[in-house]
C-alpha cells in the first residue's frame, strides 16, 4: 500500500469511528405527530407538549425534580416576605446561548411580557398571579415578584412555564426570529427545526449545572403516533414517552429485546371537557354522561391495563387530590333515566373533538354515550390541531371551541390541583369550555389560602365540588408507558407525567461492544 493510500486508508478509519461515536451520542425521541405550534414560552399558544422541548432550551427560577421535589434553577434560593410578595436570589455567571447575560432584568422582561394583555401569551393564565416584578437598586441578581393576593401555588407555576428569555436579543432581533432561533440558558442550543420532520437541539458546553447534559445531540422526531412502533422496531428512535397502552403485546411480540418499558402512575389523565350551555347547563345530563362511561373498559381496551379508573379530577400523588371520592358506576340504565328525567330528545347529536394519543379511550366514550341515546360525531386531530381548534381559538376570539366535548391527555407539571382545576374549568383559562362562577369563587378561594393547614382540606373540598357537579366526563389516570432503547440509560420518568428537563438532560449514552 503505498504512503498516500495508507494515510487515506487512516484518515477513512478515523472519520468512520468518529461519525459513529457522534451517532451513538444523539438521542432521538418520538414525541410528537405534527409541528408544535412554537417552542417558546412567549407564544401566543399554549401546548404543554411543547415544553418537552422548551424546557431543554430555557431555564426557569425553580424546578421539580422526577419524583415532585422543588430544585433551585435560574434563582439559587428564595424567601416569602409577606402574603403577596417574595424575593428570589439569582444565580450568577449565565449565559443565554447567544453569550448576553442572565441577570434580574431577563427575569422581569420575560414576566412582564407574558404579564402584558396585548402579548396575549398563552401562559399568561398560569402567571396571572403575579401582579408585578420588580428590581432591586443597586442588586442585579434579585427579584421581587408580588402577587395580587396571596398565592399557595406561586413556586409550583414558576417551574417551566416561567422560562426565562433574552431581552436583548428579542429587542435586537425581533420577536418574530426569537420564535424561530429561540435562545435560553437551558442544558440544550437550538440547533435547526426541518418541520414536519424534526427538531435538533445541540448540547450546551457552559450550562451552569456541571456535568450535564451528556448528549451530544437531542433530536425531537416528528412522527404520526400511528408510526411510533415501526419507528421502535426499526431503531429510528430511542425514547417514547405516552407510548399506547394498547400497542405493548403487539411491541413485545415483535421485537427482539432492543428495548425496555419502563412504566409509572403518573398525574396524567384523559381529560374530558365540557361546557354548561343548553342541554349540559342540567346537571342531571352531567350525571348521566358520567353514568355512561365504562371506565373498566377504559383500562382495559383502552390502555390494556394501564391505568385505574378517577372519581374526580385529583389523581393520587397529587397535592390537594380528595381521595375519600368514589368513582362514578358504570349504570347506563341510571344514565337513560337522567336523560329522560331532563327532556334530552332522542339522538340528540354531540360534537366531540379528542387528540389523537386518546384515540381507543374517545371511540369507546363515544360508543358508551351512544348506548344512551346520543348521536356522537367524533374528529380525532393530531396534538397540535386539538390546541389550536381549542386553546388558540379560546385565547384569539374569547370564546370556547364550537364542540361539546373536547379529550385531551394531559399531565401535571406542577404537582398541585389548583393547576389542573384552573386549567380545565377555570372560565378565564385558554382551555376550559366552562362558565361557573361559583366554581371560580371557590377555586380563588382553595389558591388565595396561606395557612399550611387549610390549603389541603380546602383543595380537597373543590375536588369534591367539582365530583358532586360533574364539571366533566371522569375517566383514568395514566400508568404512563414508556419505550426506551437500550442504547440509553433512562431507566424512570417523572411523576407530573411530564417529558421533563431533568430526564433528558440526566440521560447518558450506553455503548454496546
Amino acid at each position: 500500500m503505498s504512503l498516500m493510500n495508507h494515510r487515506f486508508f487512516i484518515f477513512f478509519i478515523i472519520f468512520f469511528f468518529s461519525a459513529s461515536s457522534i451517532a451513538e451520542d444523539e438521542l432521538n425521541v418520538a414525541y410528537f405527530s405534527q409541528d408544535p405550534p412554537s417552542i417558546v414560552s412567549l407564544s401566543q399558544t399554549f401546548d404543554p407538549d411543547s415544553y418537552a422541548v422548551i424546557t431543554q432550551i430555557f431555564d426557569s427560577l425553580i424546578y421539580f425534580d422526577l419524583d415532585g421535589k422543588i430544585q433551585p434553577a435560574l434563582a439559587t434560593h428564595w424567601q416569602q416576605e409577606s402574603s403577596t410578595k417574595w424575593r428570589f436570589f439569582l444565580r450568577k455567571g449565565v449565559l443565554f446561548h447567544n453569550g448576553e447575560p442572565f441577570d434580574a432584568q431577563a427575569v422581569k422582561f420575560t414576566y412582564d411580557f407574558i404579564l402584558n394583555p396585548t402579548s396575549k401569551v398563552g401562559n399568561r393564565w398560569i402567571l396571572g398571579a403575579i401582579k408585578k416584578v420588580s428590581l432591586v437598586p443597586g442588586n442585579s441578581y434579585q427579584v421581587i415578584i408580588e402577587t395580587h393576593q396571596p398565592d399557595n401555588m406561586l413556586l409550583n407555576r414558576l417551574n417551566m412555564f416561567g422560562s426565562i428569555c433574552p431581552p436583548q436579543y428579542i429587542k435586537n432581533k425581533g420577536f418574530d426570529y426569537f420564535q424561530k432561533h429561540p435562545v435560553g440558558t437551558g442544558p440544550f442550543i437550538f440547533e435547526k427545526w426541518q418541520k414536519n420532520r424534526s427538531i435538533l437541539l445541540a448540547k450546551n458546553p457552559n450550562y451552569w449545572q456541571k456535568g450535564i447534559p451528556h448528549y451530544d445531540k437531542v433530536r425531537f422526531k416528528i412522527i404520526p403516533q400511528k408510526d411510533w412502533l415501526a419507528a421502535i422496531l426499526s431503531g429510528e428512535v430511542d425514547l417514547v414517552p405516552n407510548f399506547p397502552g394498547n400497542k405493548t403485546t403487539e411491541l413485545m411480540q415483535k421485537s427482539n429485546n432492543e428495548f425496555r418499558l419502563v412504566k409509572r402512575l403518573v398525574l396524567a389523565g384523559y381529560w374530558v371537557l365540557i361546557h354548561n350551555e343548553g342541554i349540559f347547563n342540567n346537571l342531571k345530563v352531567r350525571k348521566a354522561l358520567n353514568y355512561a362511561i365504562n371506565k373498566s373498559d377504559l383500562v382495559r381496551f383502552g390502555d390494556f391495563g394501564n391505568a385505574t379508573p378517577l372519581a374526580s379530577l385529583g389523581k393520587k400523588h397529587e397535592h390537594g387530590a380528595n381521595q375519600t371520592l368514589k368513582p362514578y358506576p358504570y349504570d347506563p340504565k341510571q344514565a337513560k333515566a337522567l336523560i329522560t328525567e331532563a327532556n334530552v330528545p332522542e339522538q340528540y347529536r354531540l360534537t366531540m373533538l379528542a387528540a389523537d394519543i386518546t384515540a381507543p379511550i374517545a371511540k369507546i366514550i363515544q360508543s358508551n354515550l351512544q348506548d344512551i341515546g346520543f348521536n356522537v360525531v367524533l374528529d380525532i386531530v393530531t396534538r397540535s390541531e386539538w390546541a389550536e381548534k381549542v386553546i388558540a381559538q379560546k385565547i384569539i376570539t374569547g370564546k370556547r371551541s364550537g364542540y361539546d366535548i373536547v379529550i385531551n391527555l394531559v399531565d401535571n407539571p406542577i404537582y398541585h390541583l389548583g393547576f389542573h382545576a384552573g386549567l380545565f374549568l377555570d372560565s378565564r383559562s385558554p382551555w376550559s369550555q366552562l362558565n361557573d362562577p361559583e366554581f371560580n369563587k371557590r377555586f380563588d378561594d382553595s389558591m388565595t389560602t396561606i395557612d399550611e393547614n387549610k390549603i389541603e382540606p380546602k383543595l380537597q373540598a373543590l375536588d369534591a365540588y367539582i365530583h358532586d357537579n360533574a364539571l366533566m366526563i371522569f375517566t383514568t389516570q395514566r400508568i404512563m408507558t414508556v419505550v426506551v432503547s437500550n442504547k440509553t440509560s433512562i431507566d424512570t420518568y417523572g411523576l407530573s407525567g411530564h417529558l421533563d428537563y431533568e430526564l433528558i438532560s440526566h440521560a447518558k449514552s450506553i455503548k454496546h461492544d
